[in-house]
């Protein structure tokens, strides 16, 4: 009990002495407090504003099912297909691709705020300001890589996946709203015809496959039926069980070749129904729309953090300033 108090003393004496260094140096505190508040209303007015836009998407897989059939039946048949992996799972590097990116530094868009003539479509380094050195050697290349290094930090273009219900987030975050909206809808649609043509030669791939396995297996069902024919007909009058036997196994390769050639032309049907199928692979459930608020700078955010960090630094230069004239009076004293 008593070490607790003697605790509370000290404390109090160190907030006593703190508030006492303080006002006897309150002039500097006031200012370094003034200049402190006013650094952070200049970063809250000065910061360029930014304008967020989302759109929540959703993959369709809708052909997953051929392909897994398609793969099933090939394993049974004896061969070995690279379906791949599904193009859900590397949307982002599709999206941070050197083809997308430099489409997205291609283009021209229309600006609304962030520069005074809003009627005339400019590229991302007019919206940016950015003034070549073109008295470099290569320069053009070294300006497309700067600018293709800033669109794949992460800073402007997002994008999520939710591992549990599938739904895609993406975000595109600009200077200007106009232009945040539009490389949203500009990403979205490239990545929808990139996906389309990927899935238009995936099934193409599957209807080639298809088509050759089954000419193989019809081939090979002819092979086995003659087989069995030939074997059937050396043999009519003997009952040998070894020859039983080989009649059984003769007649289970005329079997599976058999379902195997009905699948395949079951398969090859969908398969060329999936090769003219022309429809969206991505579907948007939540539309994007044109940002009215700037996503950031957080003005009011930033000037009570730079308060409260006023606050603290104001005290800490006053009590500071003290301890060190203390300590110039004390080695004054000393040398003396």
């Amino acid at each position: 009990m008593q070490t607790k108090t003697e605790e509370e003393i000290d404390l109090s004496e160190l907030m006593f002495s703190i508030i006492k260094r303080t006002l006897k140096h309150k002039v500097l505190a006031i200012v370094t407090f003034i200049v402190i508040v006013g650094l952070a209303f200049a970063l809250a007015l000065l910061s360029t504003p930014f304008y967020k836009t989302e759109a929540k998407i959703i993959y369709q897989v809708s052909g997953a099912s051929q392909s897994g059939s398609l793969s099933a039946l090939a394993a049974i048949a004896g061969i070995s297909t690279s379906k791949g992996d599904d193009p859900s799972a590397y949307l982002n590097d599709i999206i941070l691709s050197n083809y997308m990116m430099q489409a997205i530094l291609a283009e021209k868009w229309k600006v609304s705020k962030a520069l005074p003539d809003t009627l005339t479509p400019v590229s991302l380094q007019t919206l940016w300001k950015i003034e070549p050195d073109t008295t470099k050697e290569d320069w053009q290349i070294k300006l497309e890589y700067g600018m293709l290094s800033a669109l794949k930090e992460g800073k402007y273009i997002v994008f999520s996946q939710d591992k549990k219900t599938g739904v895609i987030t993406l975000s595109t975050e600009f200077e200007d709203p106009q232009v945040s909206f539009d490389v949203n809808n500009f990403v979205f649609n490239q990545l929808n015809d990139i996906l389309i043509n990927k899935m238009h030669f995936k099934a193409a791939e599957n209807r080639k496959f298809t088509e050759e396995r089954l000419e193989e297996v019809k081939e090979t069902l002819k092979e086995a039926e003659e087989t069995l024919r030939r074997f059937r007909q050396r043999n009519r009058l003997r009952l040998d069980p070894a020859d039983e036997l080989e009649d059984a196994r003769l007649q289970r390769d005329v079997l599976v070749n058999q379902e195997i050639m009905i699948q395949l032309r079951k398969q090859y049907e969908l398969a060329k129904i999936d090769e003219a199928r022309d429809m969206p692979v991505l579907d948007v459930i939540d539309a994007p729309m044109k940002p009215i608020d700037k996503s950031k700078p957080k003005r009011k955010l930033i000037v009570v953090a730079g308060g409260m960090a006023a606050v603290f630094f104001s005290i800490l230069t006053a009590v500071f300033y003290d301890l060190f004239l203390e300590k110039k009076s004390s080695w004054r004293k000393y040398v003396s």
